[in-house]
């Protein structure tokens, strides 16, 4: 994997108190991890929903790669994960060929914020953006 996923990888953790959501209520903590498994970027998410819900999900993807077929989850059929300058680490869920969740990671220029936008399109509804902030870990 090139050295532009570099700064991306690590541990980070969810700061509730700069997080903003539109839709649903803020987690109470989550923890973030991107590693590199050779050439496939891997994230690691966790979270303590306000609830007090325990979810943990993780997926894969190489950057810049191809548009990944996904399984039957009813939700997305395939997924796309590309940088947008050397900042940004975007990663697209799509169903019939149309992009119906967009996350956006951008890192802050001194690397210690990874800043995520997630954009949730419910066709014919409306859209929905949760912006959770992470700070990496010491």
């Amino acid at each position: 994997m090139e050295d532009k996923i570099g700064p991306f990888l690590g541990n980070w953790i969810l700061d509730p108190d700069e997080s903003e959501f539109e839709q649903g209520d803020p987690p109470k903590s989550a923890t973030l991890k991107i590693e590199d498994n050779f050439g496939m970027a891997v994230f690691t998410m966790n979270q303590v929903g306000a609830d007090g819900e325990v979810t943990n999900d993780r997926f894969e993807a190489v950057p810049d790669g191809p548009e990944v077929k996904l399984g039957k989850s009813g939700l997305v059929d395939a997924m796309r994960l590309v940088f947008q300058g050397d900042r940004n680490l975007v990663s697209e869920a799509r169903r019939g060929g149309l992009t119906i969740m967009k996350a956006d990671r951008e890192l802050s220029e001194d690397g210690s914020t990874l800043t995520v936008t997630q954009t949730v399109h419910l066709v014919d509804v409306a859209s929905f953006e949760n912006v959770s902030v992470y700070r990496r870990a010491q």
